[in-house]
């Protein structure tokens, strides 16, 4: 033993290192879902997608969109486009096999393939209860497709709309729409895509929120799409903005798309930021031509018109300043908070 000096403590060793920890016993392997870290690193590969950045193998994507703007038109396109793969709105689509349960009749459909080719690639299930299935029924239909799977291989199930097939319980109750989600499972496990369209809120909503019913939808699914207007909604105008929310990098987090005048195809208009910046502009400028005196950023935005989205503060901000600096705009006033910045269009 060390001799001890005053003041001095004692330092002691351990008599030995500890023992190494003992691996997970072997009844954890038994578990359903189980794996370790080291099997999670083996069994990584890249993602074979569907719909680069918005359908993957085994995922949820929830497609929220206003009605008739146009959500079946671009699914008609994708399962179309998805017979012998190629791309739809500037994103590789893989050649794969679908089924469409939908609230439409055969008679629509026929309508949309004598402009979109659909092959034996997409089948359809149009109107397959006559009313609101019991989640009993719903239940036994997913049963029925994991058993199509084993002969015929399933990439995608779609289902247009959420509201109409959803099990005999109000969409704002989380319990009953997390059961029926829960029975999607099966297919999801199997590698199938699942594509859900859906309904909004009414009146404004937060970006990510914009799914009507509970919270419980946008929690379980993986990506969360929501698709608007580019303009007004009356405009005769092609374009669409996709905002989207994901668990994959590879998401396009905002995208401006635009439908062909043939209805066949659906191109990239790249990044919302360049087109909101340009959308911005001839707004402000509408706005400050019809004033009669200078407008504060307050009163910009109490002038934006109600049926397009408003900018926040700091976009507007940003924008203004940026026509300022080209010469586009007039500003005036200090800029303090009794005296704020207003702005004016050059005579």
């Amino acid at each position: 033993m060390p001799q001890q000096h005053e003041g001095q403590a004692i330092s002691v060793l351990p008599p030995s290192l500890p023992a190494p920890r003992p691996s997970l016993p072997d009844p954890m392997s038994s578990l359903p879902g189980f794996c370790t870290g080291l099997s999670l690193s083996a069994t990584s590969a890249p993602i074979n997608w569907l719909w680069h950045g918005y359908l993957a193998p085994g995922s949820v994507t929830v497609l929220t969109s206003q009605w008739k703007s146009g959500k079946t038109s671009l699914l008609a396109a994708l399962v179309s486009r998805m017979a012998k793969g190629g791309t739809l709105a500037g994103l590789d689509v893989r050649r794969g096999r679908a089924v469409v349960i939908s609230e439409e009749s055969h008679l629509h459909w026929y309508q949309r393939s004598r402009i979109l080719p659909f092959e034996d690639n997409v089948a359809l299930l149009c109107r397959p209860f006559t009313g609101k299935p019991t989640l009993a029924e719903w239940s036994s239909l997913v049963d029925k497709l994991v058993k199509v799977h084993r002969d015929q291989p399933l990439d995608q199930l779609a289902i247009d709309p959420l509201a109409n097939f959803l099990p005999g319980h109000n969409e704002n109750l989380a319990a009953g729409l997390v059961e029926t989600l829960m029975t999607l499972q099966p297919l999801t496990s199997l590698g199938i895509s699942v594509l859900i369209l859906h309904h909004p809120r009414k009146g404004e909503t937060r970006a990510g929120q914009a799914a009507r019913g509970s919270g419980a939808l946008g929690a379980y699914a993986d990506i969360l799409l929501e698709m608007r207007w580019f303009a007004r909604p009356t405009d005769p105008d092609r374009r669409r903005v996709i905002e989207a929310f994901s668990r994959y990098d590879a998401t396009p987090k905002r995208l401006v798309i635009e439908r062909t005048a043939d209805g066949t195809d659906y191109i990239s208009l790249g990044d919302l930021a360049e087109h909101d910046a340009d959308s911005g502009r001839r707004i402000i400028e509408e706005i400050l031509t019809a004033a009669d005196a200078p407008l504060t950023r307050k009163e910009i935005l109490r002038h934006w018109p109600h049926d397009i989205k408003k900018p926040d503060d700091t976009t507007l901000w940003r924008w203004l300043e940026k026509l300022v600096a080209e010469a586009q705009i007039v500003q005036s006033q200090s800029g303090r908070k009794n005296d704020p910045f207003r702005y004016q269009w050059p005579e």
